[in-house]
């Protein structure tokens, strides 16, 4: 008998880590960020939280990447 498909349940926050992987930037960047202020984290309890909105406006707060063409 097949098994049921289930839903995935949204994140609401992630983990340090769990940020980096869904971003693509290094551990250690997203720990600086947190460390300056540029990035809101939560502790709650023993673990560390951010906010989906949180890293959204993190990468938001970023200028967007242009290619620039040199015309030699």
């Amino acid at each position: 008998m097949p098994r049921a498909l289930v839903k995935p349940v949204p994140l609401a926050a992630y983990s340090p880590t769990q940020a980096s992987e869904a971003t693509g930037l290094r551990p250690e960047r997203i720990a600086a960020a947190i460390k300056r202020g540029e990035l809101h984290a939560v502790r709650i309890g023993t673990k560390t939280r951010i906010s989906f909105r949180s890293l959204q406006d993190f990468i938001d707060s970023h200028a967007p990447a242009t290619r620039e063409v040199s015309h030699v």
